[in-house]
């Protein structure tokens, strides 16, 4: 079965997303393999997180997670008491502002707590122990949309 193997993510202020993601990766047990002047690279020991520095001429566009491409990136929590924590000791301490509610929110099947990186791509962290097991979805199409009509 094969597995995510990365998620490069080119950043306007290379040094500030270092720091950042430092910030909220690290607590997650996410470890820093490297840190070049053209890259940094995160894992959690099964995919890797490479943060990039934006080159000057694709700058001016900027980044809006409702344009087409990447909306957000989620990670998981371990449980909902990690969780609370994560957004205790690391997004309250360091005065990180929540999107949505002002805290962790959800019931025992997903409890998320969403937030922006410097560029404002939505990180999300999330306890849900279901959320990748097939049987937890119904096999059907959303008001029956058929994408081979």
């Amino acid at each position: 079965m094969t597995k995510l193997s990365h998620i490069d993510l080119n950043v306007s202020d290379y040094a500030k997303s270092i720091r950042f993601y430092d910030l909220i990766l690290l607590p997650l047990g996410w470890k820093r393999l490297t840190c070049r002047t053209d890259h940094t690279t995160y894992t959690d020991g099964t995919m890797k997180l490479c943060i990039c520095p934006t080159e000057e001429k694709y700058l001016a566009h900027g980044f809006h997670r409702k344009k087409t491409g990447l909306n957000h990136l989620a990670f998981y929590a371990n449980s909902k008491s990690e969780l609370e924590v994560f957004h205790k000791d690391v997004l309250q301490k360091n005065d990180v502002p929540t999107l949505y509610e002002k805290g962790p929110y959800g019931d025992d099947d997903y409890y998320a707590v969403y937030f922006e990186d410097p560029d404002r791509m939505k990180i999300e962290v999330v306890f849900s122990p279901t959320y990748c097991h097939a049987d937890h979805w119904t096999n059907s199409f959303e008001d029956n949309f058929d994408p081979y009509k």
